[in-house]
């Protein structure tokens, strides 16, 4: 009787983290996208309206070059270290944003 209490809780605790980590990743995002550095929003884009672009924001010496292509955004080339922004991929859920440490940038949806 209590191994069956004991699986019982550890099927419940699962199907919950399951279903919290499923509506924290894909969560539907919004379609204003802000480009942050420091603190600063330096483009603020309407993902819907945006055209097809190409364009660099600068950190110093660095930079990223972000691209906005059907509705969705990335970044395609960075001069950092570790290129751990380009690797994020495009933009999909308002609860993991595109980081890149060395320059100081995130893009992010827009609260």
């Amino acid at each position: 009787m209590r191994k069956k209490i004991v699986w019982c809780c550890i099927g419940v605790v699962f199907v919950v983290s399951s279903v919290w980590s499923f509506l924290i990743v894909c969560s539907p995002p919004g379609h204003r996208v802000e480009i942050v550095q420091k603190d600063v929003v330096v483009k603020s884009i309407d993902l819907d309206h945006a055209k097809n672009e190409e364009f660099v924001v600068y950190y110093g010496e660095s930079s990223n070059t972000i691209h906005i292509e059907d509705g969705e955004i990335w970044v395609s080339q960075a001069q950092c270290p570790d290129h751990i922004c380009m690797k994020m991929g495009k933009l999909s859920s308002e609860n993991l944003p595109i980081v890149c440490l060395p320059n100081h940038l995130i893009i992010r949806f827009a609260e």
